[in-house]
């Protein structure tokens, strides 16, 4: 039992720390809030006219920075390793909960610290694979804490399951 709570603990700060230690962002107090207002009111300036039509939104993901090409490389080297015994042998869904679910949600919708909405997920297996393996903004890099096969079946089971 002591294991388990040890090793609950240390996942805990484990995954504090790699969410960056984002702090929460301070309120203004009363009195700055009344500076600016004085300051907006001095500076009073005509409103622009845009001949420009506004941009349609869309539910799609938004278009990340591409990966560099050495870690691609890296996924394809990591794919093309692993073999299909090796990932059926692995439980995604399980490395998923433990690894993932914390900041992206066991559905992959929840967003913490700037999580991407997985469900919406529209990259390839080996960007899956690099990512998971590198890391990504503020997204801890997995290699040394997952096997190359269990990096595999979290991608596969993202792609596979958690997509809509």
């Amino acid at each position: 039992m002591k294991k388990v709570l040890l090793f609950m603990v240390a996942l805990s700060l484990g995954l504090c720390w790699a969410c960056g230690g984002d702090q929460p962002k301070t309120k203004k107090s009363s009195t700055m809030k009344v500076k600016e207002g004085k300051k907006k009111k001095e500076k009073k300036t005509k409103p622009k006219a845009t001949t420009a039509p506004e941009e349609e939104t869309t539910d799609a993901a938004p278009v990340s920075e591409p990966l560099p090409p050495e870690q691609i490389d890296k996924a394809k080297a990591i794919l093309a390793s692993v073999s299909n015994s090796d990932v059926e042998g692995v439980d995604g869904e399980k490395q998923f909960r433990v690894y993932c679910a914390a900041c992206h949600g066991y559905d992959g919708k929840l967003a913490v610290n700037q999580a991407k909405d997985l469900s919406k997920s529209v990259i390839s297996m080996e960007e899956s694979v690099a990512q998971i393996y590198h890391g990504k903004g503020l997204m801890t890099p997995f290699k040394g804490v997952l096997k190359d096969h269990e990096i595999v079946a979290v991608a596969q089971y993202i792609r596979e399951e958690l997509r809509e």
